[in-house]
C-alpha cells in the first residue's frame, strides 16, 4: 500500500508524541482499549426501542425509560470493548489534556479509588472504570485518543443486536438467548453481572472485562459491561429520539366511537383534546362524547389499537410505520442534555429506588434512564467508553 507524504507525517508525529509522552510522565502510556467494529450494511439498520417505556414501573423521576420504536440506520463504526479505566484517564490528565474527576473516592464510598490524597495512583483500581467525570471530560478523553463518544443509537445496536423486530431484539445483554419485550430478569439472578438485581444484589463496581456474563459479541469481538458496572455517557441529545415532524404525543387517550369493530386511533384523541384546549402530553382523562378513559403511564400503544375498549391510556406511535431514520454520528447537538445509557452496579437499597426499577429497567438494552447537561455535576455511577468512525 502506497503512503503519501501527509500520511507519513501524521504517523511520525503520532509516534513522536507517544515517545514524548512516555518521557514526560516517566512511564509508557497505558494500552489503548481494543475496539469491536461493525461495517456490514445488513446489520447497520435495526429496530431502535421496543415500543414501550422499557419497564412497568411508576416512578416520577423516570417517565421516559423506553424509547419510541422506529427503524434507524447508522454508518460503520467501532466501539471500545470496555469502559475507560482509571489508569487510562489518569494518563490523559498527566498529559495535561484532561482535567481531574470531581472526586477521588469511588463507588460505595471507596476511598482512594482514583488517587490517594497525597497524589499517588492506587494500583488496586487502575483497571476499574473511571467515574465522576462530566460529558465534556469524557468527550475530551475520547478526542485525546483520536476517538469520540458513541451515539445512543450505536450504543443500543451493540447492546440489543441488529434486530429488525421486537421478537429478535436482545433485551438484556447478559441473557443473549432470551429475546423480545416480555423478558424479565429472573428472581434470584445468578448471572455474573455488576447490577443490583444479580448475584445476591451485590452492589459493587468491578474491573473491566471481568464479567463472565455481561458481554455481547459485536462484529465477532466481545464487548463488556453494557448492562452493569457503570452507566455510560453518549453523544446524543436527550430528546433526539423523539424528534420527528410526524411524531405523536407520548401520552394520549384515544377517542372511541363505541363500535367494537372499529379501532382506536390516537389522531382521534388529538382532535378531541384540541377541542378542549388540553395538551395531550399532560392529559389525564380524555372526555369525548361522555366517554371517560382511565390512564396508566405504563401502557403500550398497542392498547390503543385493540378491537375493544382499552384498559389503559395508550402510548401512541410517534413515527410512520415504514420510517427508517438516519441516526449516524454528526458531531452536532441541539439539545441541552445528553443521554446516559446502560445499567450500573447500584442496588435498590443503595440508590433508594424502586427495586423493580433497578432489577428490570436499568440493564435493558433500550432503557434511556438518565440525561444530564455536558457540564452538570458528574455522578459516581457514570463512566464512558469511546467509539470511532469506520470508512
Amino acid at each position: 500500500m502506497k503512503m503519501n507524504a501527509r500520511d507519513m507525517l501524521k504517523i511520525l508525529t503520532l509516534l513522536g508524541s507517544v515517545a514524548l509522552a512516555a518521557c514526560a510522565t516517566g512511564r509508557a502510556p497505558p494500552d489503548d482499549t481494543p475496539m469491536a467494529t461493525l461495517s456490514d450494511d445488513n446489520q447497520l439498520t435495526y429496530l431502535f426501542g421496543m415500543g414501550d417505556k422499557a419497564c412497568t414501573i411508576n416512578n416520577a423521576k423516570f417517565k421516559d425509560l423506553g424509547s419510541p420504536e422506529v427503524m434507524v440506520k447508522v454508518k460503520p463504526f467501532a466501539i471500545d470493548v470496555h469502559e475507560v479505566t482509571v489508569e487510562q484517564y489518569q494518563y490523559c490528565v498527566e498529559m495535561e489534556v484532561c482535567s481531574e474527576p470531581a472526586a477521588y473516592n469511588g463507588p460505595n464510598n471507596v476511598q482512594d479509588y482514583y488517587m490517594t490524597l497525597s497524589g499517588t495512583a492506587n494500583s488496586k483500581y487502575a483497571n476499574y472504570p473511571v467515574v465522576y467525570v462530566t460529558q465534556n471530560q469524557a468527550r475530551e478523553y475520547c478526542e485525546f485518543r483520536g476517538k469520540r463518544l458513541p451515539t445512543e443509537f450505536e450504543w443500543e445496536l451493540v447492546a440489543g443486536g441488529a434486530a429488525k423486530t421486537r421478537d429478535e431484539k436482545r433485551l438484556y445483554p447478559f441473557l443473549p438467548d432470551e429475546k423480545g419485550p416480555s423478558v424479565k430478569i429472573p428472581s434470584g439472578c445468578d448471572k455474573n453481572v455488576a447490577i443490583g438485581a444479580c448475584k445476591g444484589n451485590n452492589a459493587d463496581v468491578r474491573a473491566v472485562t471481568t464479567s463472565v456474563d455481561d458481554k455481547v459479541s459485536f462484529g465477532g469481538t466481545s464487548v463488556y459491561d453494557l448492562a452493569g458496572n457503570v452507566m455510560e455517557w453518549t453523544a446524543s441529545d436527550a430528546d433526539e429520539a423523539k424528534s420527528s415532524p410526524s411524531a405523536k404525543p407520548i401520552s394520549a387517550t384515544c377517542d372511541w366511537t363505541g363500535d367494537l369493530s372499529k379501532k382506536w386511533t390516537c389522531d382521534d384523541c388529538v382532535t378531541c383534546l384540541a377541542g378542549t384546549g388540553t395538551a395531550c402530553s399532560v392529559c389525564s382523562t380524555c372526555l369525548c362524547g361522555a366517554m371517560s378513559m382511565p390512564t396508566d403511564p405504563t401502557a403500550t400503544w398497542e392498547d390503543c389499537y385493540a378491537p375493544q375498549a382499552p384498559k389503559f391510556t395508550p402510548i401512541c406511535p410517534r413515527y410512520p410505520k415504514d420510517a427508517v431514520l438516519d441516526k449516524s454520528f454528526t458531531g452536532k447537538n441541539l439539545g441541552t442534555k445528553r443521554i446516559i445509557r446502560g445499567g450500573a452496579y447500584i442496588s435498590a437499597s443503595a440508590s433508594g429506588l424502586n427495586s423493580d426499577l433497578v432489577a428490570n429497567c436499568f440493564g435493558r438494552s433500550d432503557a434511556r434512564v438518565l440525561a444530564k447537561g455536558p457540564q452538570d455535576d458528574p455522578l459516581v455511577f457514570v463512566g464512558f467508553r469511546c467509539a470511532q468512525n469506520v470508512k
